[in-house]
């Protein structure tokens, strides 16, 4: 039993959250790490325009209401740590995703290849 997780439900969240990553990746026919990695500095982009465009916002906001700024920094602060964390959990992911799925399809093509040359 784990002191941070004790009943596994961040365990199982995640697991749902790879499981359908991998799906998604899968029908996607994304099938090499080096496209898995296209797809991860893809999102660090993406994310990084979502910060952008939200601060951006945020900001006009603020000018428009100066009375506004602890809930507009309140507000611009839970969209960085959503975004961040979204992010990085989506990371984990695809890397997992390399690790576990297309380092594994690669060995057995690996050595079905190296098979064939014995004969």
């Amino acid at each position: 039993m784990k002191l941070n997780d004790p009943f596994g439900r961040m365990e199982s969240r995640h697991q749902q959250g790879y499981e359908s990553v991998r799906d998604t990746m899968r029908n996607s026919s994304i099938d090499t790490p080096s496209a898995a990695l296209e797809v991860i500095k893809q999102s660090k982009k993406r994310a990084l325009k979502y910060i952008s465009v939200g601060i951006a916002v945020l900001l006009l906001v603020t000018c428009v209401l100066p009375k506004a700024i602890p809930v507009t920094l309140s507000l611009a602060l839970f969209l960085v740590v959503w975004i961040a964390s979204s992010t990085v959990n989506g990371q984990r992911y695809i890397q997992r995703y390399v690790d576990e799925e297309l380092k594994l399809k690669s060995g057995k093509q690996d050595d079905s290849y190296s098979a064939s040359q014995m004969n």
